[in-house]
């Protein structure tokens, strides 16, 4: 079966796409547990989202200066 992990951006927005195949569910979990990317993923087969993973980093609060 075809999987997408969606990499996501600091504000939580899709930045990049990684694709594969698996042969169940089970083992693209555990493929896609495997990579670490700093604000997370959301990893889908078709239109079904089977899982998100927190990112290990936290975005950074931007202060205004005047």
């Amino acid at each position: 079966m075809d999987y997408r992990l969606y990499v996501l951006d600091s504000v939580g927005k899709f930045a990049d796409v990684e694709e594969w195949n698996c042969p169940s569910d089970v083992e693209a979990l555990e493929q896609a547990s495997r990579h670490v990317h700093s604000f997370g993923a959301e990893l889908w087969q078709g239109n079904r989202r089977l899982s998100t993973f927190a990112g290990p980093l936290e975005p950074r609060a931007q202060v205004a200066r005047g």
